[in-house]
């Protein structure tokens, strides 16, 4: 600018309107504002690029672990079902020798009675004189030699043959049952040793378990603080469709839902604790049916159904061979005792095997 003009341009500018002026400067403050964005875009830009793989890292870890405890909680349910069926199969068994030793009671009752009976039948024929056929039955060297000298010599009445029938069936009778609870008794010995195996099993697993998160603690916190979240909202639907199911598959699945959240207890069956067959079983004892404390025993109770046909209160299994069984509560998902608590999870898994309807 050439020197003597500046007092000129000074005035042509002073004579401009304010607002003309501001739309003059306009452009330039767009310009800034546009250097300001660039920037802003460039730093955001670097700052995603280096949190990006941060995220990534954090995420793949999550997944990581999420993997972790879904496998650990395979292989525990797997050793957990192993125990189970073994402590089934023991207490199926005891009941068996506790039933043979109440009939082996009574069949000793029953002998002895009748063994009295012919007793004072022997005295009866003393004081009647009969010494010919009583002589013959002194000749005996044991109870069993007496009945088989009175049988060969036919010399009593009817009626004392009936009694020597009778003595005779009920010494059978208890050999029987004494013959059957030997085989009882060693099969007792045989599934205690199974449950004990078994036992050991799982404590092994909960300790595999409980090194392979050993310093996770922060992350397994987290996602059960995310989870517990989750399931409130999975409770809370589930409960609405509760509300209009009727009849006894409704009392099932609404007993069900009052455990939400009770521990999971390898071996459990009551509200201190629960394993998945144990949540199932003392659910449908609410109803008057009896099942077993097995997953694998309890697929071959009721009528089997495909997964299109499930109902609330139907039965869904899982694995190959069988160690998890859940309860279909409706819109996809069952409540099953797995992982640290009784919980709301979907039944459309790869591992699903079958179902079964017991209402």
């Amino acid at each position: 600018m050439r020197p003597g003009n500046e007092g000129k341009r000074a005035d042509q500018e002073g004579s401009v309107p304010r607002s003309r002026r501001s739309s003059r400067r306009l452009p330039a403050r767009i310009l800034v504002f546009l250097v300001i964005a660039s920037v802003l875009t460039v730093s955001m830009s670097s700052l995603a690029q280096a949190t990006t793989p941060a995220i990534k890292k954090a995420q793949s870890d999550a997944q990581s672990l999420l993997a972790l405890i879904e496998q650990l909680d395979e292989e525990l349910s797997a050793a957990a079902e192993d125990y189970d069926y073994a402590a089934q199969q023991l207490e199926d068994t005891q009941a068996k020798v506790t039933k043979a030793q109440q009939n082996i009671a009574k069949a000793e009752a029953d002998l002895k009675t009748a063994q009295g009976q012919l007793n004072q039948r022997l005295v009866n024929i003393y004081k009647a004189g009969q010494l010919n056929i009583l002589n013959v039955l002194l000749g005996a060297t044991s109870f069993p030699d007496l009945i088989n000298r009175a049988d060969q010599w036919q010399r009593l009445g009817h009626q004392d043959s009936q009694l020597i029938d009778q003595v005779k069936g009920y010494e059978t009778d208890l050999a029987t049952r004494k013959a059957q609870l030997d085989i009882d008794l060693k099969q007792q010995e045989l599934d205690a040793a199974k449950a004990d195996a078994a036992k050991q099993k799982v404590e092994a697993q909960l300790e595999k378990q409980k090194q392979a998160l050993k310093g996770k603690e922060k992350e397994i916190a987290a996602l059960k603080k995310a989870e517990a979240a989750r399931q409130a909202k999975l409770a809370a639907a589930a409960k609405a469709r509760a509300k209009f199911l009727k009849s006894r598959a409704g009392i099932v699945v609404s007993t069900a839902m009052k455990y939400l959240g009770v521990p999971y207890v390898w071996g459990g069956s009551s509200p201190r604790g629960f394993d998945c067959s144990g949540l199932v079983k003392y659910c449908y004892a609410k109803v008057g049916i009896s099942l077993p404390h097995s997953s694998a025993m309890q697929y071959h109770y009721g009528t089997h159904v495909s997964r299109s046909q499930l109902k609330p209160g139907d039965l869904v299994f899982f694995y190959n061979p069988i160690h998890h069984v859940g309860m279909y509560i409706g819109g996809g998902n069952m409540i099953n005792a797995t992982g640290t608590h009784v919980q709301i999870g979907t039944v459309w898994k790869s591992s699903y095997y079958g179902a079964t309807r017991l209402l």
